[in-house]
């Protein structure tokens, strides 16, 4: 089953915001979601998180991705860097 990533406009401009090689390596994990955006393999961190229901962590590097799925789309919500937190 395959899912379409659909990106916060904020994601966008968070992406944007990133030197060209981040945003490539962000990118392309990002676009691994929809093969599948529950379980953690090589080049795609994923975690769920336990104080937000329904909501997943993708870790690229030092940067941090929240979403969701909803049927067959993932909505990322959030993009950061890791120090800002949860």
């Amino acid at each position: 089953m395959s899912y379409a990533v659909l990106l916060h406009p904020d994601v966008e401009k968070y992406l944007d915001s990133l030197s060209q090689d981040e945003r490539k390596r962000c990118y392309e994990s990002l676009k691994n979601l929809s093969d599948d955006p529950f379980k953690s393999r090589p080049g795609c961190d994923i975690k769920k998180m336990s104080g937000k229901k329904d909501f997943y962590r993708l870790r690229v590097g030092n940067h941090r991705f929240l979403y969701v799925i909803k049927e067959n789309d993932v909505l990322v919500e959030e993009g950061f860097k890791r120090k800002k937190g949860y």
